[in-house]
């Protein structure tokens, strides 16, 4: 009886690092490896003014050729992002400053999957994707188990 709940144990553990794994590879809804810096999204918040609007562009620009919308966002050792929600305007390109603490856990990758986002801070240095969202909406970013979570909201 004991090497059959020995067993169960094993298989269950087995599985949870199965999905664990797939679940850090694979971050867009098509079921692909995501890339990282693929054109589309956004994400946004400046460390250094504290704003979690837009930064960077101007009002009524946008387009390839604006400035782009810098955003920072850091994953803690607490088991969240400093950043629940963060702004940016559609139309402006973002560029995405990730980084994580070193003992974040799976928070250590963030996935934006309505963009095609995959970053990965290891050691805390920073993971830079660059990309402009189209639309208008709300739209989730995450870590690859979806347990550190945040929206980033398009205007």
């Amino acid at each position: 009886m004991k090497q059959k709940e020995l067993m169960l144990g094993i298989i269950g553990i087995g599985l949870v690092y199965i999905i664990a794994i797939w679940g850090l590879g694979f971050s867009s809804s098509s079921g692909a490896p995501a890339q990282s810096g693929q054109p589309g999204g956004a994400v946004a918040a400046n460390p250094s003014t504290g704003d979690s609007g837009a930064s960077g562009a101007s009002p009524g620009t946008g387009g390839e050729d604006a400035q782009p919308q810098e955003v920072y966002v850091k994953a803690l050792s607490t088991g969240s992002y400093d950043k629940a929600e963060v702004q940016v305007k559609a139309g402006v390109p973002v560029r995405f400053h990730f980084t994580a603490d070193p003992g974040a856990g799976c928070g250590r990758q963030l996935v934006i999957p309505d963009f095609g986002v995959r970053l990965v801070s290891q050691g805390g240095e920073e993971q830079v994707a660059t990309f402009t969202p189209a639309t208008p909406g709300r739209y989730a970013y995450r870590c690859g188990m979806n347990m550190f979570r945040g929206v980033l909201v398009v205007s």
